[in-house]
């Protein structure tokens, strides 16, 4: 009797391994996966905040180069380099924005895959996850192109500068043109920040509602 007692344990414990062995570790609930994703995106509104400041600063020295540049007595180099270290900077904390992006976007399949294995979430819940996966490449999309148009738009500045500092007489109608061409620029990245703030509210909201749904269940 003690024997079979025995052999029936053995097989218990036997099959309990295998079903802890199949059911690997432990599945994270959807808005914990979605939030420990996200949080690599944090680096990208820091830059963001950070070029914002430099845009302040870097707007009252634009209008003093042209305000003394109409003065031929005026001596602008140093504001000029000035310019050129500042135009560094800002392409800088550009490039972090964009690589943190770029490498939260590579991460969104593997996330993807995992949320379509979850087999205890509410098909809603999984439905609002992949939401806001989907707002969030949507944000991405528009991010892209104001990195894009940003490059525009220092490149047109640093051409400009480069006019105003050469040795030689300065082209006064090039000099125009290129002041026209670095507005045109900039307002094309109001445009693009100002789709790229709306889609982020509505990426917030999509995973402010998606906790308040793992919150409930």
């Amino acid at each position: 009797m003690l024997g079979r007692k025995k052999t029936m344990w053995t097989a218990f414990s036997i099959g309990l391994i295998l079903l802890l062995t199949a059911c690997g570790q432990p599945q994270e609930p959807a808005a914990n996966q979605v939030n420990q994703w996200l949080q690599h995106d944090q680096g990208i509104d820091e830059s963001l905040k950070e070029l914002s400041r430099h845009e302040r600063e870097d707007m009252e020295l634009y209008t003093e180069i042209l305000s003394k540049g109409k003065n031929k007595n005026s001596h602008i180099e140093d504001l000029l380099d000035q310019a050129a270290q500042h135009i560094n900077e800002r392409r800088k904390l550009l490039d972090e924005a964009d690589s943190v992006m770029k490498q939260t976007l590579e991460e969104i399949e593997g996330l993807r895959t995992s949320l379509d294995e979850l087999s205890f979430e509410k098909e809603e819940t999984l439905a609002q996850a992949q939401a806001v996966l989907d707002q969030y490449q949507v944000r991405a999309a528009t991010f892209e192109g104001f990195v894009a148009s940003y490059q525009q738009s220092l490149d047109a500045e640093e051409l400009l500068y480069s006019m105003m500092g050469a040795d030689v007489k300065p082209n006064l109608v090039k000099i125009k043109r290129a002041i026209r061409e670095r507005n045109a620029q900039y307002v094309q990245v109001a445009e693009f920040r100002k789709q790229f703030n709306i889609q982020t509210k509505t990426f917030n909201s999509a995973n402010a509602k998606l906790v308040e749904m793992d919150q409930a269940s």
